[in-house]
C-alpha cells in the first residue's frame, strides 16, 4: 500500500519534502522520537526540511538498563539522550516540557501527563504549534495502549482544531498485520507471560485505517544510531527476528487525521 490522502490538490507534504517545510514531531517521552518513528524524522530532515521535536515528560519513570548508575538522575540522563538522538536524526531542536512521567498504571502522580486535564495539555501544545506553525504534526498513535502515548494523541488533536493554519496531521501506527507477527515472536520468546493475554484482533491499529506507507530503509543506520543514544532504555526491537526488527524499522506505517481547516 503507497497512498496519500491529497489536500485540494497540494503537493505531498509527507513524501515530496522541500528545504523551508517546517516538522513538529509530539511525543510523550525521550526515545518515543527513536523507537517510534525516528526514520520520518531523518527522512524530513534530509530533505531539507526544519524538524522540531516536542517532548512532554523526562520519562524518569521508564525502566531502567543496567547503564543508568544508582543513584542517577533517570529523567536527566534520558532528557540528554533526547537530545543526542534528535541531534543524530537531524532534527533542529528540542522543547521539553515540565509534566512528569506518568508510569504504566496506577494514579497517576501530581504533576505528571495523564493527571493534568487535557486541555490543559492541550493549551500548551498550542503555544508551541503557533509560535513553529508546523506543515507538518507527527504524533504516535497510541496503540500499544501506553496512557502517556494516548493523551498526547489526544492533545495534539485538541490543539490543532484551535490552530488556524492548514497541517497534516499524521499518526504514526502500528498496524494489526504486524503486531499480531510481533506477538507470535514474543509469545515464543517469554512463554507464559503477558503476551499470552494480549488479545491479537485489537492489538494494534486496523490496517484499514493506515494511509501511508513509506519505504524508509536507506536511512535504517541512522535510525539505528539514534536508538543507540538511548542507552538508559532497552530497545523493543533487540531481540527479534530480524526480518520482524526490518518490518518494525524499514517501514512506517501513518494515518492521516483530518484538523482545522482539513475539517472544512
Amino acid at each position: 500500500m503507497n497512498t496519500s490522502l491529497s489536500d485540494r490538490g497540494t503537493r505531498d507534504r509527507l513524501r515530496d519534502v522541500l528545504a523551508g517545510d517546517r516538522w513538529m514531531v509530539i511525543v510523550a517521552h525521550p526515545d518515543d522520537e527513536a523507537f517510534g518513528c525516528g526514520s520520518l524524522i531523518a527522512h524530513a530532515a534530509t530533505s531539507g526540511a526544519d524538524v522540531t521535536v516536542v517532548c512532554a515528560t523526562r520519562g524518569e519513570a521508564g525502566e531502567a538498563t543496567e547503564a543508568v548508575e544508582p543513584g542517577a538522575d533517570l529523567g536527566q540522563m534520558r532528557a540528554a539522550e533526547l537530545r543526542r538522538a534528535v541531534d543524530v536524526l537531524g532534527g533542529r531542536s528540542v522543547d521539553l516540557l515540565d509534566f512528569l512521567d506518568s508510569g504504566f498504571d496506577g494514579e497517576p502522580p501530581d504533576g505528571s501527563l495523564c493527571a493534568a486535564p487535557a486541555d490543559a495539555v492541550a493549551d500548551v501544545l498550542l503555544q508551541r504549534i503557533d509560535a513553529v506553525r508546523p506543515h507538518v504534526v507527527i504524533v504516535l498513535d497510541g496503540s500499544d495502549g501506553h496512557r502517556d502515548h494516548l493523551r498526547i494523541r489526544e492533545a495534539v488533536i485538541g490543539a490543532l482544531v484551535r490552530h488556524e493554519d492548514d497541517v497534516w496531521l499524521f499518526e504514526h501506527s502500528l498496524p494489526n498485520s504486524l503486531m499480531r507477527r510481533w506477538l507470535d515472536e514474543m509469545r515464543i520468546l517469554e512463554p507464559g507471560t503477558v503476551y499470552h493475554t494480549i488479545d491479537p484482533e485489537v492489538f494494534g491499529r486496523p490496517d484499514g485505517e493506515i494511509t501511508d506507507v513509506l519505504d524508509l530503509q536507506h536511512l535504517l543506520s541512522v535510525r539505528q544510531a539514534a536508538i543507540a543514544a538511548h542507552r538508559s532504555q532497552k530497545s523493543p526491537f533487540e531481540r527479534l527476528s530480524t526480518e520482524l526488527r526490518l518490518a518494525f524499522l524499514a517501514t512506517d506505517h501513518l494515518a492521516r487525521v483530518p484538523v482545522g481547516p482539513d475539517l472544512g
